[in-house]
């Protein structure tokens, strides 16, 4: 039986140690890392970042020190990360009139020295996930690295917590099976204070319930100052594209504005006051801010009805990298955002402890 006092991950693993099933602990920053990472080193490029970033199909990269001949220490230090943004909006030249992206030559020869992010926030292996999750939200992060003793041992990304997702409705569908079927069996619904009910209800809750509703919507005659100001008003990483009759043409992201910003030079040293603040500084009578929104939006968006589950929306994310669904209802229209901000916060009510587990 579980105990009341354990959160739905405690109480999965609880009951999977009492059915003797394998279950992968993810408690703490240890369990769930991923150890193999790609690093770079200071004297590397933006150019060689860039590539790099798309051989691995990658969008952090931690940038270490190796060890010079004769050092007394033997590991490569770690100096900070290098994030796609922080490289779009420091390597991006003056947009052309077609929209395409090409690249300031001085920008690629940048190096990684000058534009790391040092001493960004990370964990220990021994950091609790919960903690791990409340520090990727409440920053606005998408990785947090992890070290021991200032040495590199792994990272945690936004996809790493999306896997986290799938494992847990993973043991929950092999305790019971029964309730990876759509409709509830009935000894469910007779016993909503049970664990199983509380399972099925994390398995099976639907799109609706975590969506973003308060959405600011743009128009394809508008332009990119348009998505600019609209991210910084709402806090918002993306924006959707609607036609006249409303009927969804495509997504702006926060990636799609920077690619079209002019280059910007180093990274500035103070923390944004304002959300997005030093990667959209920019002259306001810069001409790429003119650009409209058919020329920078990706057209080709997936997107999930309402009635769809969390589950099936991360796995939709997963298999297409990309960090959001518009939600379309039976009619065409928009009626929501489901990102993967809304699924991590989900995650962490999966850590907190419940009283539905009696």
């Amino acid at each position: 039986m579980a105990d009341e006092h354990l959160s739905l991950v405690g109480s999965v693993e609880a009951v999977c140690v009492e059915k003797n099933i394998s279950f992968r602990p993810m408690h703490v920053a240890g369990d769930i890392m991923n150890s193999d990472v790609k690093t770079l080193t200071m004297d590397h490029t933006v150019n060689a970042c860039l590539k790099f970033m798309k051989a691995y199909r990658i969008r952090h990269v931690p940038v270490i020190d190796l060890p010079m001949e004769g050092e007394k220490r033997k590991k490569p230090a770690f100096i900070g990360v290098i994030s796609q943004r922080d490289v779009l909006r420091l390597a991006s030249p003056d947009a052309p009139k077609d929209g395409r992206q090409k690249w300031d030559k001085k920008a690629l020869r940048q190096l990684l020295s000058q534009i790391v992010a040092r001493k960004p926030l990370s964990a220990s292996p021994n950091t609790p996930v919960s903690d791990v999750i409340i520090t990727m939200l409440n920053n606005h992060i998408d990785m947090v690295p992890v070290l021991t003793d200032a040495v590199l041992v792994g990272v945690i990304t936004t996809t790493d917590i999306l896997k986290l997702f799938l494992e847990l409705d993973k043991a929950i569908c092999q305790l019971y099976p029964e309730l990876a079927k759509k409709h509830p069996p009935h000894d469910i619904l007779s016993e909503p204070s049970g664990p199983k009910a509380a399972f099925f209800s994390w398995a099976r809750k639907t799109v609706d319930s975590i969506m973003t509703t308060d959405l600011i919507c743009l128009q394809i005659h508008d332009n990119l100052a348009a998505a600019m100001q609209a991210m910084q008003d709402g806090g918002f990483r993306h924006v959707p594209v609607l036609d006249e009759q409303m009927n969804l043409l495509g997504i702006v992201s926060d990636r799609d504005v920077l690619r079209h910003l002019p280059f910007a030079g180093r990274r500035p040293p103070l923390q944004d006051k304002k959300f997005r603040e030093h990667l959209f500084s920019t002259d306001r009578k810069n001409a790429s801010l003119e650009l409209p929104l058919d020329s920078i939006m990706t057209r080709k968006v997936e997107y999930i009805s309402p009635a769809s589950t969390t589950i099936e929306a991360v796995s939709i994310l997963r298999k297409t990298k990309m960090s959001c669904l518009p939600v379309v209802d039976e009619q065409g229209k928009i009626v929501g955002i489901v990102t993967v901000t809304n699924l991590t916060h989900l995650l962490l009510s999966a850590y907190e402890p419940t009283q539905t587990m009696q």
